[in-house]
């Protein structure tokens, strides 16, 4: 098959010598050997395509090139036929020729693409750090805590006495609990709240030696009001941000209880905000007669109406006495009965005996040769009323009352707070 091409190629290219000499005169047909024509088998003429064929320089030939053999091996009287013959020829051979490059061309040139790539050297490429693919937010700054530069040093100065910032205080915006305590030594009242834990302001108002004192101080109405105004204020001289009165406790021990009586009687309607209440071995009131049967209740009377109300759950109120009777009016202990019955309350077998509190504050209040223990005699509870009898006639008996409140009424407050909040 190669040969007959072959002779077919040369046939084509020696007519269009002949036909075309003269417009290339520079040509010279090359020498090739003469064939006698030749039948080739019938196959159908493909549609024409226009093939431009390019002329291939000869080797040692210098710039002569190759003349079409067409017109050389084609007889005269066969040109027209062999014509045909040999386009249909030259189809057929481009359309193979073309199938194999197609097959072979893209292996050899992967292939040789594939020995060029690995010939080259090998680039260095640089990976820069990746880009997040979304910038972090800036986080926002925690706004600061309100007790966060609270003066929790030394004392601020209130109407009648001194307001401290306890170790166990803390607000985180601005909110603050109160224990606002009538008579006593204010380092003990201070040390007491801190033993139990109190997370509140603690504000000592100290008048005088007895209770008149303290009821001529808040006889006018609206005196607690402002009290309490004066001490937000010094609260925040203290450093608290944003101060302001979530709830508060009042307490007395001894005379104190004069302030208290006058709380009940004008301030408890218009003061929502108080919800607890301690007398610590201070009730006291005259008698009507000289048997000494009949109370004279008037000033005790704000006591009861605030028993009632302990009584039916809506307000702490806490009652220590001992067993003192005084010469000439009633002792805490009757008083603190008095009470009890208004209420349908009776007195039981007390619990355990609080735990004994060693305050630094109590070393130059009391000797500790005198120092009294607190022994419980009697308890009652009607609601949140609550009424324990502790033993001793003596001074320093009535003394332990102040000094062990961190064990027996403080720890009632703090936890009525902790599980209210």
């Amino acid at each position: 098959m190669a040969a007959f091409l072959q002779k077919a190629r040369r046939r084509a290219l020696a007519k269009r010598w002949q036909h075309g000499a003269g417009r290339d005169a520079a040509f010279v047909p090359e020498a090739a050997p003469q064939h006698d024509g030749c039948e080739i088998d019938p196959t159908p003429t493909p549609r024409p395509v226009t093939v431009d064929v390019l002329p291939r320089s000869v080797p040692g030939a210098g710039s002569t090139p190759t003349p079409p053999l067409l017109g050389r091996l084609a007889p005269h009287g066969h040109a027209p036929r062999l014509r045909r013959m040999a386009v249909a020829i030259a189809a057929a051979v481009l359309f193979v020729t073309g199938l194999l490059v197609l097959k072979g061309a893209p292996r050899a040139g992967a292939q040789a693409t594939a020995r060029a790539v690995a010939a080259q050297p090998s680039p260095v490429t640089l990976i820069a750090d990746p880009l997040p693919t979304s910038l972090p937010l800036a986080a926002s700054p925690s706004p600061a805590r309100a007790d966060a530069h609270v003066n929790r040093e030394g004392y601020g100065h209130v109407t009648g006495g001194v307001l401290f910032v306890p170790s166990t205080f803390r607000s985180a915006d601005g909110a603050y609990d109160l224990y606002l305590h009538f008579h006593g030594n204010t380092h003990v009242v201070l040390e007491s709240a801190e033993h139990a834990g109190l997370d509140a302001i603690v504000a000592i108002i100290n008048l005088g030696v007895n209770s008149a004192p303290y009821l001529d101080a808040y006889a006018t109405p609206g005196s607690f009001e402002r009290l309490l105004e004066r001490i937000d204020r010094a609260v925040a001289e203290r450093g608290l941000l944003h101060p302001r009165l979530r709830r508060f406790a009042v307490g007395s021990w001894s005379g104190g209880y004069g302030a208290l009586s006058r709380l009940f009687e004008l301030g408890r309607s218009s003061l929502q905000q108080l919800d607890a209440a301690f007398v610590l071995d201070g009730i006291h009131c005259g008698f009507l007669d000289e048997h000494r049967q009949a109370l004279n209740v008037r000033i005790i009377s704000p006591f009861l109406d605030a028993a009632k109300h302990a009584a039916d759950g809506r307000f702490l109120f806490s009652i220590t006495h001992s067993e003192i009777e005084p010469a000439g009016y009633a002792g805490t202990h009757t008083t603190a009965s008095y009470l009890l019955d208004a209420v349908h309350g009776r007195r039981g077998e007390p619990h355990t005996a609080p735990e004994h509190i060693q305050l630094r504050a109590a070393e130059g209040a009391v000797s500790r040769r005198l120092e009294k223990r607190m022994e419980p005699t009697s308890e009652a509870t009607v609601g949140s009323l609550h009424v324990r009898g502790y033993r001793g006639n003596t001074p320093e008996h009535h003394m332990a009352h102040l000094l062990q409140m961190g064990a027996t009424v403080m720890p009632e407050l703090v936890e009525r707070w902790r599980t209210a909040r």
